[in-house]
């Protein structure tokens, strides 16, 4: 039994489809083909969809890869937590400078 996508199996009917009316001169078998689920298409051609469900399938994590992504992301948290910090700590200290410098300009004219 072969094994296609929902994609690759919704292309080969459409070209079936074509195929009966454009090749054939067929129309009501292409109407036929055209309407029939895509279930019913692959089972009497012995196709298996791989996705029947048109689900996008993902890998579950297991349980030591999420805790070692927590890990990962709770020390990411703190690096970003001490930069924020850092840049607080030079904010409030240049607004300081800031009007420091001002003031000495003005003294200087």
């Amino acid at each position: 039994m072969k094994s296609l996508s929902r994609q690759e199996l919704e292309g080969r009917k459409a070209q079936a489809v074509r195929f009966a009316r454009d090749v054939l001169g067929d129309d009501n078998r292409a109407h036929d083909i055209e309407h029939e689920s895509l279930d019913d298409y692959a089972e009497p051609r012995h196709i298996k969809l791989e996705n029947p469900k048109g689900r996008i399938s993902m890998a579950v994590p297991t349980r030591s890869e999420l805790l070692e992504r927590i890990q990962e992301l709770e020390s990411e948290n703190e690096d970003l937590q001490s930069k924020l910090d850092e840049n607080g700590d030079l904010v409030s200290g240049d607004g300081e400078g800031e009007e420091e410098e001002e003031d000495d300009d003005r003294g200087e004219e």
